[in-house]
């Protein structure tokens, strides 16, 4: 049963954003909880990313279409975090212009 129990209590990416959509819904509505539920979905969200950066030293892997996805959710829902990590997995285009032999 311990187990069952850490495991609800780690933190989670995909929680966090799920929390906070409710958070804004419920500020939308008008409720004010819903300040308070955006401010620990935001933490919620911060600790997995601490977490998964803990545990893996890797840079997101690099995706134009998986980028340009979580940049979108991002700016949608709110999350300046989601439009970070959209912006770092689009591969930087660097020499294109020198490449292509046309400067």
């Amino acid at each position: 049963m311990s187990s069952e129990q850490s495991s609800d209590s780690q933190p989670s990416m995909i929680g966090g954003h799920v929390k906070y959509v409710q958070g804004a819904v419920s500020s939308a509505l008008g409720y004010e909880s819903g300040e308070q539920t955006k401010t620990e979905a935001v933490q919620e969200m911060k600790d997995a990313k601490a977490q998964s950066d803990s545990q893996s030293q890797s840079p997101p892997s690099q995706s134009t279409v998986l980028g340009t996805i979580e940049n979108a959710a991002g700016k949608i829902t709110g999350c300046e975090g989601m439009v970070d990590e959209g912006q770092h997995r689009i591969p930087e285009k660097r020499g294109v212009e020198e490449q292509s032999g046309t400067g």
